[in-house]
């Protein structure tokens, strides 16, 4: 008994493998099918598709900010304005005050004066050593001492042009250097601040510099053209070339007006790839020995036609690719199963 049921299940198992090999053109008759439903839909060119929606961030492209930088590291500072609030050039941003402040303007004054003198004797001095009437190193020392000078002074001024001075010499204004977003500063450990001769107090952002951010799978990265969500859909202008495991973050243009995007929101978003492709109902799509296929139908058969998945739509249709397939070509959209059964040898159908 035992012999015989092993003898009926080989015999099972070379019947199937008969017809499979009945099957190997991967090809199924019509008149196999008996009174199968069975449906179709055309194939559709595709240039364009959408991912399904992944998680976007509104952010500042990295290095656009202008940075407000101070060269004395005030005891207060009193901010006027929010953070992440519009400013206009020359608008007061924030009080500082404490000794810093006042040496600061001390300090500014007596550079002032002192390149004065050191202009007033480079000025001087110019036209003896233009005619050699004194010696080069003494020439060399005057002006080395008022470029000196002048670089010095430069860098305070430079700050003082967004100083403006209080009446009580312990406080002054910080005056936005131009007009924009103001952004606080980052916060700093306390080892970091005391070491640092210069003091960050914020910094201004240009609205073209607030972008729409989202990661992308790395293998798509080359057909990513534009962002979309609910308020606006936004070109793709920078690509990073550091994967982040299987992503890749793409960056987009800067936001047009009436985007209604809030600078720091996490969005939903939709990725555009710019293809080459076709698509036909998510549903068609079946799996043969592992391969993504589509039964398409040629005359009186069905072929099972091995594909390359692209992705899904939203709409539930497949997007993909494959050689030698046409608009004009037909897929199947029903039965699918049950014809892939037939193409397996799993048995006839009445």
């Amino acid at each position: 008994t035992v012999n015989y049921a092993i003898f009926r299940h080989v015999l099972v198992l070379f019947s199937m493998v008969l017809a499979c090999d009945v099957h190997a053109s991967n090809s199924v008759s019509l008149g196999e099918l008996g009174k199968l439903s069975l449906t179709y839909t055309p194939i559709n060119a595709v240039s364009t598709m959408e991912k399904p929606a992944s998680t976007g961030i509104v952010k500042v492209l990295p290095g656009s900010p202008l940075q407000i930088i101070s060269p004395m590291d005030p005891q207060k500072i009193e901010y006027l304005v929010a953070h992440g609030e519009n400013v206009k050039q020359n608008q007061r941003i924030a009080m500082l005050s404490g000794s810093e402040v006042h040496h600061f303007r001390d300090k500014l004054a007596a550079k002032t004066a002192l390149l004065k003198i050191a202009k007033s004797r480079f000025d001087k001095n110019r036209e003896l050593a233009s005619v050699n009437a004194i010696s080069q190193d003494k020439w060399l020392n005057i002006a080395q001492q008022y470029y000196d000078a002048q670089l010095t002074w430069g860098h305070l001024n430079h700050f003082a042009e967004m100083f403006e001075p209080h009446s009580d010499e312990d406080m002054g204004y910080l005056l936005a250097p131009s007009k924009g977003i103001f952004m606080l500063p980052e916060q700093r450990s306390n080892d970091i601040k005391t070491q640092a001769t210069e003091t960050q107090l914020g910094a201004i952002v240009n609205p073209n510099s607030i972008r729409l951010t989202t990661l992308v799978n790395a293998s798509e990265k080359e057909f990513v053209e534009a962002i979309h969500t609910d308020s606006c859909s936004v070109e793709v202008e920078k690509i990073e070339k550091i994967n982040h495991r299987f992503f890749v973050r793409v960056w987009s243009a800067p936001l047009p007006e009436g985007c209604a995007l809030q600078l720091g929101a996490q969005v939903n978003v939709r990725v555009q790839l710019s293809v080459s492709a076709h698509s036909v109902p998510a549903a068609s799509v079946f799996y043969l020995h592992g391969q993504a296929s589509i039964f398409v139908r040629h005359d009186d058969t069905l072929k099972a036609v091995p594909i390359t998945l692209i992705g899904n739509t939203d709409n539930d249709s497949a997007v993909f690719t494959a050689p030698d397939l046409t608009n004009n070509d037909e897929v199947l959209t029903s039965s699918i199963s049950a014809v892939q059964g037939i193409l397996l040898g799993l048995g006839g159908i009445e």
